[in-house]
């Protein structure tokens, strides 16, 4: 047989595990236990590649250790939270969510470990090392990552909540516990609205390609026009992909200047991106909402200083912090529970933005 290569009839043993890797079958049976004498760097290996090649006791034995290290040793156990490294956590949405997860974890006797993840490391497909530091009892994802780096934390067999996750991947067979906002219907509340109001053209600004959230608020906004028996104008919308989710004002600018001509409003996938909007229409004498309307997501802080108030939809991040970790909690309890997908409520708040005279 040659080095690296398993015939996938064969039952998957240490041996097999040790010639991929190219080490020795005494280092990975210490890797696979968690002996201190082997780096956590090479513990991640052997157990990364003991997964893809779908050897039977991994679960077992990451299970165990999580055991042992919570109650022979009498070490307390952890929960991991892993973020992508660019989202900014040092005020708002996710700070209330990492707010939310640290209550619940200190509040059942765990140690929260926050992991930021670089991009280069999600692109290099390599996983935190404090996912296998042997204390971790299990793990919350805050935040969509791509699908490739998404289907690989997916294949850990440690108890795993996601906070949003990558729009590619279907709810359907799931094998994790998702919890996010209710997104779909609000945004369908809102362009249903717009449309009884008399608004023909209709525009939808966001990346719907980064997380599910922005995927269903799309959705809506595409629901609403069906109901309403009115045609979509992709040539008003902005969905392609944004590495900045559409944040940097010049580059976005650019954008709604390239468009033969701008619809009467906007529905936005966030309020940053809506307040982007409602600064480009004063640069080009537009009026807020006569001459454009606009409507955002989140209800930030930043929107109260408008002079006139935003239409949004709010929600609390802070539960959906507590309520992604009492999930775990439950998993780790009742391991063989079927898997939820978790919507928390939110409510539509109509502002002045889009309350212009009806139009005829």
């Amino acid at each position: 047989m040659t080095k690296g290569l398993i015939r996938l009839s064969k039952k998957v043993t240490t041996h097999d595990i040790s010639l991929s890797l190219g080490l020795s079958r005494n280092t990975v049976s210490k890797a696979l236990n968690d002996h201190p004498s082997i780096t956590n760097e090479t513990k991640q290996r052997v157990i990364e590649q003991a997964i893809a090649m779908g050897y039977k006791k991994v679960k077992q034995i990451v299970a165990s250790q999580s055991q042992s290290d919570g109650t022979s040793s009498g070490k307390t156990q952890s929960i991991a939270y892993l973020t992508k490294h660019q989202l900014y956590h040092g005020t708002g949405f996710w700070m209330n969510v990492m707010s939310g997860v640290e209550e619940i974890t200190s509040g059942n006797g765990y140690e929260m470990k926050i992991s930021f993840v670089k991009n280069e490391d999600i692109d290099a497909l390599m996983l935190p090392a404090v996912l296998t530091s042997g204390d971790i009892a299990g793990f919350i994802v805050a935040g969509s990552m791509d699908k490739p780096y998404t289907e690989k934390l997916l294949q850990l067999p440690i108890p795993k909540v996601f906070i949003n996750i990558n729009p590619e991947l279907p709810l359907s067979g799931l094998e994790t516990d998702v919890v996010f906002m209710e997104n779909e219907d609000s945004i369908y509340q809102i362009t249903s609205q717009l449309i009884a109001a008399g608004h023909q053209k209709l525009g939808f600004i966001g990346d719907i390609s980064s997380c599910r959230s922005f995927m269903e608020r799309w959705f809506g906004f595409q629901r609403a026009h069906f109901d309403a028996g009115l045609p979509m104008n992709p040539a008003y919308c902005i969905t392609s992909a944004s590495a900045d989710g559409f944040q940097n004002y010049e580059g976005f600018a650019r954008s709604l200047k390239e468009m033969n001509e701008l619809p009467d409003a906007f529905v936005c996938v966030n309020d940053k991106i809506a307040l982007n909007v409602i600064k480009y229409a004063g640069e080009i004498g537009k009026s807020i909402p006569g001459d454009l309307a606009v409507s955002g997501f989140d209800q930030i802080e930043e929107a109260e200083f408008l002079g006139y108030t935003l239409t949004t939809v709010a929600h609390d991040e802070h539960q959906l912090g507590l309520r992604a970790t009492e999930q775990l909690l439950q998993r780790l309890s009742k391991p063989d529970r079927a898997y939820e997908t978790i919507r928390l409520a939110t409510k539509v708040v109509f502002g002045e933005s889009t309350m212009a005279a009806v139009r005829g």
